[in-house]
């Protein structure tokens, strides 16, 4: 097969690493364009890219194969925000009726398994684009050769430490964070539990709507950009989530090592606020993968107990603490106003194992870090993740407090931030909390899935079909991330040129998306002409479908409906 490039003139050239010949025009006995002929090569590999993610994508869908790989091009091509399930059936790239919609999602099967082994193969690497990999050129100044050289003498546990600390440009870095899929009305749903939804007050001032959650693991780039690879996603639930959330992170380390994708150094997982980080660290000992969990304020860790010679007593069961608090709490702790109304005057924090001053940064002007080595948390035997355990672990990591001058928008921080670090060796203080500012890549994702592609527009009533909704905009979102170096920039007449230093946003990709598909085809199969089935037989009835209570509403008394008269209607 021929494969014409865009070139005037006439001639034969091979595309290089391929041995394939492909036509090139050029003028007689002028030497073809190096810049015009490297970026067709670019942009015939990226289609050769796609076009196979695209084929293993159609392997992976078990059952209603073609109705699903159908869906998800109509959530790309759409040119406007998914707002419901019917109006893809009436996107050109979807050739089924209405009927087939709802039915792949109701009978389709998805290989789990499969989606997600393709998706940690293929996505990692596509995160960091040209521009990512040209900053990163210009800040990783270690010198390899010198650091083998210095490594030589060293033990092997130790010099792989020092490899895995000094491997930052190298690192995959993943953000794993939760989203809500409110469904408040759906009284008919199983598995509903109030969820949180910062969006929300369905419940005071708790912000927790009823609907279902789902936990995302994402890979995100060393350049601060809009773009996530996800790469995994669970339903949780409030009983099983730091048990399912550890099962996620040891499957994706599983994956990446069958892809061959972090060999060189371990992977560092990132988690928010509302994670136990004392249950991540036990759950995750001895894995290949580092973790920073930021912390909620007064959180309290201890080092390592005092020892000494001679018997004086009973042995001390920790050192010093170091409380997570600022210095006015310190002060205010004497007279009742502190956290939790503390009148105990509190003992100063020690001084820190480590310092980092950053001036006059770009967004967030004087930035100082301070770490305190080798602190672990105090554990609780008769709850949580520890219940039932007979004997603790004491798990060592790092705290660290970051401090700033100013936020990107100049407005002054409220707070300070805590982070704890835990793993198989120390990492720097300036990756520990620029990894951190990179986590909130993900939300990016997360706005794109739920305000473009229509995450929670679906109106499904199982949740098993809410489960293969979230893969399908996985899928298509992965699609996305493949072809942004093939996209244009179809801006609006009021919108602003885009960097070119950074990549196109993921909305003006999708924008591009139905042109870059004419180019690829579909490997779904053509849809059959059919009629309409005979129908539910005349006089029979399913009955009312049944209604599901939320958790500790069984003995709610439920108030009947009252008819509306013309003094309660509103005006």
């Amino acid at each position: 097969m021929l494969h014409t490039l865009p070139r005037p003139g006439s001639g034969l050239q091979t595309l290089p690493g391929t041995g394939q010949v492909l036509p090139l025009l050029c003028p007689a006995g002028r030497a073809p364009d190096p810049g015009v002929f490297t970026a067709a090569v670019a942009r015939y590999r990226a289609l050769e890219r796609l076009r196979e993610f695209r084929s293993r994508l159609y392997g992976c869908l078990a059952r209603r194969a073609d109705a699903l790989f159908e869906l998800a091009d109509a959530v790309l091509c759409a040119d406007h925000a998914v707002a419901s399930l019917v109006q893809l059936c009436l996107e050109p790239e979807f050739t089924r009726g209405h009927g087939s919609l709802y039915d792949a999602l109701s009978a389709g099967r998805i290989d789990d398994e499969q989606l997600f082994s393709l998706l940690a193969s293929e996505l990692p690497p596509a995160v960091d684009g040209p521009q990512a990999r040209a900053w990163i050129a210009e800040h990783d100044v270690i010198d390899r050769g010198i650091l083998e050289k210095a490594l030589s003498g060293l033990p092997a546990d130790d010099a792989a430490r020092v490899r895995d600390a000094c491997a930052r440009w190298s690192r995959l870095r993943f953000a794993v964070d939760a989203t809500a899929y409110p469904r408040p009305d759906a009284w008919c749903s199983p598995g509903r539990e109030h969820v949180h939804n910062g969006a929300c007050h369905c419940k005071g001032s708790s912000k927790t709507a009823p609907g279902w959650e789902y936990q995302f693991t994402a890979a995100i780039g060393h350049l601060r950009t809009a773009w996530a690879a996800l790469l995994d996603v669970a339903r949780t639930t409030p009983a099983t989530r730091t048990a399912q959330t550890i099962a996620q992170v040891k499957n994706v380390l599983r994956r990446l090592r069958a892809a061959g994708h972090g060999r060189k150094a371990s992977p560092l997982f990132i988690f928010d606020a509302g994670y136990s980080a004392a249950a991540l660290a036990d759950g995750l000992l001895g894995c290949p993968a580092h973790i920073l969990v930021r912390l909620a304020a007064g959180s309290v860790f201890y080092a390592g107990p005092v020892t000494w010679e001679g018997k004086y007593g009973r042995p001390p069961r920790r050192g010093a603490a170091v409380h997570c608090l600022e210095p006015a709490d310190f002060a205010a702790a004497s007279d009742g106003s502190g956290p939790r109304g503390r009148k105990k005057p509190l003992p100063l924090n020690p001084e820190p194992d480590e310092e980092l001053t950053l001036p006059d940064t770009p967004l967030y002007g004087t930035v100082r870090a301070e770490a305190w080595h080798r602190v672990h948390p105090l554990i609780h035997g008769d709850r949580g993740w520890f219940a039932g355990r007979k004997h603790l672990p004491v798990l060592p990591g790092t705290l660290v407090h970051v401090t700033v001058e100013q936020l990107p928008d100049g407005r002054d921080p409220h707070r300070a931030m805590w982070l704890w670090h835990s793993g198989p060796g120390p990492l720097s203080l300036d990756e520990l909390w620029r990894a951190y500012l990179a986590r909130f890549d993900i939300e990016h994702a997360f706005k794109l899935l739920k305000g473009t592609l229509g995450l929670t527009a679906a109106k499904v009533r199982a949740p098993e079909q809410a489960d293969r909704w979230a893969r399908i905009l996985m899928a298509a979102h992965a699609q996305l991330l493949l072809a942004r170096p093939l996209a244009g920039d179809l801006r609006r007449p009021w919108e602003k040129q885009p960097d070119p230093a950074r990549p196109l946003a993921p909305g003006r990709v999708r924008r591009g998306f139905r042109n870059i598909r004419r180019e690829l085809g579909t490997p779904a199969r053509v849809a059959k002409p059919s009629r309409p089935g005979p129908g539910r037989p005349k006089g029979s009835s399913k009955g009312p479908a049944p209604r599901h209570l939320l958790p500790g509403e069984a003995d709610m008394p439920r108030t009947a409906n009252t008819t509306l008269t013309r003094k309660k209607v509103k005006t």
